[in-house]
């Protein structure tokens, strides 16, 4: 019998029906008579979308309310025989027959096969059948459930139809189910159309059946099963892990099981062999043009093509690509065919592609019966071209592929490896990496590939933060005498043993690190020489580098390549360009996240974490990182779980949330000094050295900030987090009365041209000149820092620097200046919502006199002459054409403008228009610019 009835194994309680509340609310009010159904409701739908199941859910309903269920299911192998289904369904009722007149007892008899004379009519029938069901629900309610009504012999169905348009206002109830394809039948309110689960259901209800299910072999079933329950259930079966280790190991249409295939493959069976052929160049090709790119075309296969759209397997668009109206289907064609039968489809499919390497290399794969090392190095291409194209999952499953043909064991162990890498370091499988490491390992015990050694690393390095192994075996590798790798296998084993390097941050390790990238120079890509020279101390990366770098940003683009942008990315961090690379970020996050890259996603947010910072985005710093977190909780990626804390430790820092930012730092050290990340702990100092600034403990923050820097930017093992540091040195070692020890950190900031690296660092190389300096010369300092960056840009540090300013000025009694200063502080502190550092610039706003802010412009009282002033400079004019015009001297000018500025809420003259604007439209005032 051909039925989608649910098995013991398989049948949900009505409540467990994930995404069908709907549909379930309408059986309750047919089952309860609260609808408008006359009693009956009738489900179509496609096969194994559930139909079964509701009516499962109706039965149960039907009993917790006290009413008897009858049921029967149609058979494709009754369907010829007449009042088979009827048979089935009232047999239950036979002791009641005698309770009927004589006339619906006999024709009843007769139709089902228990007594003897002429057959009796249909309407004579469908009446008995109806008083029969009309009886028995004296007794007790009566539900009458019919599954796969389109297999019922015609003659039960039409008694079916008849009795349940007449069942309304009585205590009987019919629920049917029809299978049907292709368009679904548009109801009246007696019907309903059970559609396919949207993406989210679908994801519940294989969460709930499988909960260990991998996200990618997941995300994988959710897009072949289309929202199909019985696939849903069914597909992760035919996916077990010892016939498919990794997610990307998946083939490129999925096995059916023995249930799906029956449910999907009747159709296609029973076609013509000339038309299942066809039907398989299309399922293998996937693209709808098979028939010109296999050279399979004239009237011949236009007429198979017409046969199976008319059985409605296929459909063909109205730019005639060809598409199976289920993805299933297309699995149910390949499932029928035989191996010689899809070996010999996919040769013909790989000729018509020549000019599209890649899909030909995977027909060639797929076509090959055994090792095959041409087929292995076109599959080894692809991979490399995949990832170039910011598509790991299709990389990994290339090389994978390729490793399996390749009749070479060391090839195959190196492919292995290699695979491993990328899994490691692209897709964060740690798990699938590990499995591939080991069956390199088992396939060539002695294999000492570069490609292995950065597989080994990136795992050590990723799962646990083991530095010193990692850095060991990377090495190690690289330092072989007999060593002839590919340009590739360098370039990956560079980035691997620099990111190990980074994390110790010793100079032994910074110096074995430079070696070796001079060993290789020749193999290696500029962005890893460049990389190579920033890393190891940014304060003295040279002027062509930092324009090597500038050019590389500027190609990212329309780069595609994940593995491309976080390289750079990592290397602009280190010198203030990641603000330049927030959109390539974003696009490798939200990419990444839609392909599974997983290692790539989580390094695209620590780096937006820290891009997120310095522009004063602290929300989405604190957003980046629980991402990121959840993330490496789930895949095991525990090396990144320190840098993830750090950031929202510093953003809490910033905003003045001291136990919060407190809290993960103990952690922090207690899981680095043991793995030798002494990088980490130098990130615990600094934002103790940011939280202690904020609450004015400036000699916990010269003690923290000095275990960074004890020199400065000179010297020491964490080039960029001294520099990162210095102006928090600088102020901390200023405000505990070390003037010139502050001032040696200023020389050795300036000796270094650390200015030279980014406007922030211009900004704040005046403002530390401006903290170490008195008069007019710290005011030169500051009025240079200023305008050192745009006034967009590190809104933070700009007001820090506005601060130092004002309080300088104040302690020159240059009241009506500092106020200036103090006021645009203030407001940026605000807009951050840094706590600290505003209750500090309120506190001397106090000192000058300047008791708050106006909160809106209705408080806001200019003189006559101040309106006039403000308006002429707000119209682009110096303050030396104003005082022209107005007979006024310059400094008188801009006396009045430093009044201007504090009462308007502005910073700078570029703010006077809307300010100005603002307030006549508070007081109607006509002369406004």
């Amino acid at each position: 019998m051909a039925t989608e009835r649910e098995g013991p194994r398989h049948r949900q309680a009505a409540s467990d029906l994930t995404g069908r509340a709907g549909e379930l609310d309408l059986i309750k009010a047919v089952i309860e008579d609260t609808g408008k159904s006359g009693g009956s409701l009738t489900l179509f739908g496609e096969p194994g979308v559930g139909k079964s199941a509701l009516l499962d859910a109706a039965a149960d309903l039907a009993l917790a309310n006290g009413m008897r269920t009858l049921r029967a299911a149609g058979a494709e192998f009754e369907a010829n025989i007449a009042f088979a289904g009827l048979n089935q369904l009232l047999v239950p009722l036979a002791p009641m027959f005698p309770r009927l007149d004589s006339s619906h007892e006999s024709a009843l008899r007769v139709a089902l096969g228990f007594g003897d004379g002429p057959t009796p009519s249909r309407l004579l029938i469908a009446t008995a059948t109806l008083s029969l069901l009309l009886l028995a629900a004296q007794d007790q309610p009566l539900v009458v459930v019919v599954d796969d009504t389109q297999w019922l012999d015609g003659a039960s169905a039409d008694v079916l139809a008849f009795v349940a348009r007449r069942v309304a206002d009585t205590a009987v109830r019919v629920l049917t189910a029809v299978r049907t394809t292709g368009q679904q039948p548009t109801g009246d309110g007696s019907s309903l159309t059970v559609r396919s689960l949207d993406d989210a259901a679908a994801e519940s209800l294989l969460i709930g059946r499988y909960p260990d299910l991998a996200e990618p072999v997941r995300r994988r079933i959710v897009t072949e099963a289309q929202g199909n329950p019985l696939a849903l259930v069914e597909l992760p079966a035919m996916l077990a892990p010892d016939r498919y280790p990794t997610a990307d190991a998946l083939p490129a249409v999925l096995p059916l099981s023995e249930r799906l295939s029956r449910t999907f493959t009747s159709r296609i069976s029973a076609l013509a062999p000339e038309t299942r052929d066809l039907l398989l160049l299309l399922a293998l090709d996937g693209s709808g043009r098979a028939l010109s790119d296999a050279g399979v075309v004239g009237s011949g296969a236009a007429a198979q093509l017409d046969i199976a759209e008319h059985e409605r397997i296929v459909v063909v668009d109205r730019q005639h690509t060809v598409v199976f109206r289920h993805p299933l289907v297309r699995s149910a064609v390949v499932e029928l065919a035989g191996p010689e039968a899809r070996r010999r489809a996919h040769r013909a499919l790989a000729k018509g592609r020549a000019l599209d390497p890649g899909h030909r290399a995977w027909h060639l794969a797929d076509a090959a019966f055994g090792p095959d090392e041409e087929v292995a190095s076109l599959l080894q291409r692809e991979a490399i071209q995949a990832l170039k194209r910011g598509d790991p999952t299709a990389a990994v499953a290339a090389m994978t592929r390729s490793a399996d043909l390749s009749p070479d064991l060391q090839q195959r162990s190196q492919r292995l490896a290699a695979t491993a890498y990328f899994a490691t370091e692209v897709l964060g499988d740690l798990r699938s990496a590990s499995s591939l490491l080991s069956d390199a390992r088992r396939v060539n015990a002695g294999v000492g590939s570069l490609a292995a050694a950065s597989a080994a690393a990136s795992l050590l390095l990723y799962s646990d933060g083991d530095v010193i192994s990692a850095y060991r075996v990377i090495s190690a590798a690289l330092r072989a005498p007999d060593i002839e790798p590919a340009a590739d296998e360098v370039n990956s084993a560079i980035w691997i043993l620099s990111l190990t390097v980074a994390l110790n941050g010793r100079k032994e390790m910074w110096d074995s690190y430079r070696e070796l990238v001079e060993r290789y120079r020749d193999l290696l890509p500029e962005s890893v020489l460049i990389r190579s020279e920033i890393a190891t101390n940014p304060a003295t990366a040279s002027p062509e580098a930092l324009a090597t770098l500038d050019r590389q940003i500027a190609a990212l683009a329309t780069e595609r390549d994940p593995g491309q942008i976080i390289r750079v990315a990592y290397v602009a961090n280190d010198v203030d360009r990641l603000a330049d690379l927030r959109e390539p970020l974003l696009r490798v996050w939200r990419e990444g996240r839609q392909a599974g890259a997983v290692a790539s996603v989580t390094n695209a947010l620590m780096l937006l974490c820290g891009e997120s910072y310095l522009a004063g985005r602290w929300d989405d710093t604190l957003r980046f990182a629980e991402e990121g977190l959840e993330l490496v909780e789930v895949y095991g990626y525990l090396e990144f779980v320190w840098y993830l804390k750090y950031s929202k430790a510093l953003a809490a820092a910033a905003l003045g949330q001291q136990d919060v930012a407190e809290e993960p730092l103990e952690w922090m050290l207690s899981w680095s000094l043991p793995r030798q990340a002494f990088i980490v702990p130098q990130h615990v100092y600094r934002v103790r050295t940011l939280a202690a600034i904020g609450r004015g403990d400036y000699e916990t923050a010269y003690t923290e900030a000095v275990r960074i820097s004890p020199r400065g930017v000179e010297g020491g093992t964490a080039q960029q987090l001294q520099l990162f540091v210095a102006y928090d040195l600088v102020e901390a070692t200023v405000r505990t009365g070390r003037t010139e020890q502050a001032r040696g950190f200023v020389d050795a900031m300036l000796r270094m041209g650390v200015a030279k690296i980014s406007s922030r660092w211009a900004l704040l190389v005046a403002g530390a000149q401006g903290l170490v300096s008195e008069g007019e010369a710290a005011n030169a300092h500051f009025e240079r820092a200023l305008a050192a960056a745009p006034e967009e840009l590190w809104p933070f540090e700009r007001a820090r620097v506005r601060l130092a300013y004002g309080e300088h000025l104040r302690r020159e009694r240059a009241a009506v200046e500092s106020r200036v200063q103090l006021v645009a502080a203030l407001g940026l502190f605000d807009r951050l919502r840094a706590a600290p550092w505003a209750e500090r610039a309120r506190n001397e706003m106090r000192a000058t006199g300047l008791s708050r802010r106006p909160a809106d412009v209705s408080q806001v009282q200019l003189t006559p002459q101040e309106l006039q002033i403000a308006t002429l400079a707000a119209s682009g004019l110096t303050n030396k054409a104003i005082g022209e015009r107005l007979h006024l001297s310059a400094r008188t000018v801009s006396g009045h403008l430093y009044n201007v500025f504090p009462k308007l809420g502005v910073t700078a003259r570029a703010g006077l228009r809307d300010a100005l604007n603002a307030l006549s439209e508070q007081h109607g005032d006509p002369e406004s610019p």
